[in-house]
């Protein structure tokens, strides 16, 4: 029974790595190999079924809120969809952010976390577009701080002008 468990986390860890990676394309609407959303739901149930199950081994009762979380979010998204191609761009990028969270928490490490790739949707300046930004979560957090510190540079140059 235990050499199962290893077995099906290590499974599950290889299908969540083969099933989120192809995702940065498709946000960066760059061509990607076809994936089936039929694969990441019969997937995403199996962890769901092995943490019912209690199958938690090393993992704390966190990591498991935080994949119960995710899977929310990817059982959401992708509810009455067959295919991929059926999601809207901001699905797309909602489900490749809550797969990456799962990795990072199945992988369980604090480079997992600041490795794992995330999108978001931000608005052109000056303009009503929108688009899709993809990066690493420390790449997300140096931007963020980035605008922050420009934000709150002092707007008067006073003496300093010139």
């Amino acid at each position: 029974m235990k050499q199962q468990t290893c077995v099906s986390w290590a499974s599950a860890v290889v299908l969540a790595l083969a099933l989120a990676l192809p995702f940065a394309a498709i946000a960066q609407d760059a061509p990607a190999p076809p994936q089936k959303l039929e694969q990441i739901v019969t997937q995403q149930q199996a962890l769901k079924r092995d943490l019912d199950a209690g199958k938690t081994d090393g993992m704390t009762t966190r990591q498991v809120n935080v994949i119960r979380k995710a899977q929310t979010d990817v059982f959401a998204v992708t509810e009455g969809k067959t295919s991929l191609d059926q999601l809207s761009m901001d699905d797309k990028v909602r489900l490749e952010n809550a797969l990456e969270r799962i990795n990072a928490e199945v992988k369980n490490t604090r480079a997992g976390h600041d490795d794992k790739q995330v999108c978001w949707r931000e608005r052109m300046s000056g303009t009503s577009t929108k688009v899709t930004r993809c990066g690493t979560e420390s790449e997300m957090r140096e931007a963020r701080e980035g605008a922050r510190d420009f934000l709150e540079r002092p707007k008067v140059c006073g003496d300093r002008c010139g």
